[in-house]
């Protein structure tokens, strides 16, 4: 909805991965260099970790969109499998059909089908995401594919990523632990990459005027989001949001108070400080409301959401009138007559 009010052509905060999007950071970098080498290296093996919506998806996006070169990539993003499945997903992966359900046979299937690509000279790259949910024995079944030796060595690479707890289940395997070449994990953006990850978005959107983002809102989103670009996302489109419904060309850094538990799920604590550097914004105090704080809190929310609606479905009238009339019609709703403004009986 913001787009146009804030001169931008594309969105610059979806949480959804989008690979022309990503911001390089130093260990960004250094991921997409190791799985890069994992997919052209005979002993490839890499184990990439990381937080929710830290880029690891967006990282492996990268890295396929990029390839070049006679090679055959295996990616497989589904990995809630029983046993068996995860034979028959490399198969229909490999564009061949499955012969035989069992188990042993469909072994059989790749191993042959490894061996011909090895006589062809075209390596084989199986990547996994949210390989967290790989069980136990679909580790063990991967360890064996990895296992498997062509003339020039090892006959299938892989990568697998997945949340922190990967690495361990990794690591609780020693046969297959011994097989990786590396481990990476992702962390946090700092402060300073945050402020370029949210200037650098914003730029690919087609944002060419001033910093929209000062930084001591910059530092109170890194505080909340710890880096996380999914978060951070989440908390800048909530501000772009709130500023838009306003009618602000500017972002009001204190509407991180009131969109955080919304969009992250979490209270602020007890008695928690004011954000760093910011100035207090004035509310009714609860002996001016006639109730609790609590109360008039969630008041004063409701009150700012509704306004924030009326702004939109005005500007929205104004963009579709014979749409917004229409739509009024069909509810019974005459055109003379407006919606109830918040705090109006």
């Amino acid at each position: 909805m913001y787009l146009e009010f804030f001169g931008l052509h594309r969105h610059p905060f979806r949480i959804t991965p989008e690979d022309d999007f990503i911001y390089m950071s130093q260990q960004h970098s250094r991921a997409y260099v190791y799985m890069s080498s994992a997919i052209w290296s005979s002993e490839g093996f890499v184990v990439i970790s990381g937080e929710i919506g830290s880029g690891k998806t967006t990282l492996l996006k990268k890295t396929i969109r990029n390839l070049e070169g006679n090679l055959k990539l295996l990616n497989i993003s589904y990995t809630n499998l029983e046993s068996k499945d995860l034979f028959g997903l490399i198969l229909r992966k490999a564009g061949m059909k499955v012969e035989d359900e069992s188990k042993v046979a469909m072994l059989f299937q790749i191993s042959d089908y490894l061996e011909q690509m090895a006589k062809a000279g075209t390596p084989v790259v199986l990547t996994i995401d949210e390989a967290q949910n790989l069980t136990r024995e679909n580790l063990e079944d991967i360890r064996m594919l990895a296992g498997m030796e062509s003339m020039g060595g090892p006959s299938m690479r892989v990568i697998l990523l997945g949340q922190p707890e990967l690495k361990q289940a990794v690591l609780d395997i020693p046969q297959l632990a011994q097989r990786v070449k590396l481990f990476f994990h992702l962390e946090g953006l700092s402060p300073k990459e945050t402020a370029e990850y949210i200037d650098y978005r914003l730029l690919v959107s087609g944002h060419g005027g001033n910093k929209l983002f000062d930084g001591d809102t910059v530092r109170e989103i890194h505080k909340l989001s710890k880096g996380i670009p999914r978060l951070i996302n989440k908390l800048c489109d909530g501000m772009m949001m709130c500023a838009y419904s306003e009618d602000r060309p500017f972002i009001d850094p204190h509407d991180l108070k009131s969109i955080r538990k919304d969009l992250l799920g979490d209270d602020l604590p007890v008695n928690t400080p004011k954000l760093t550097g910011l100035k207090k914004r004035e509310h009714a105090t609860p002996e001016q409301t006639g109730t609790s704080g609590d109360l008039a809190g969630v008041g004063q929310a409701l009150v700012r959401m509704a306004e924030a609606l009326e702004r939109i479905d005005s500007r929205l009238a104004n963009i579709f009138p014979d749409e917004q009339s229409a739509r009024r019609e069909n509810h019974g709703v005459p055109d003379n007559v407006k919606p109830l403004s918040p705090g109006r009986k």
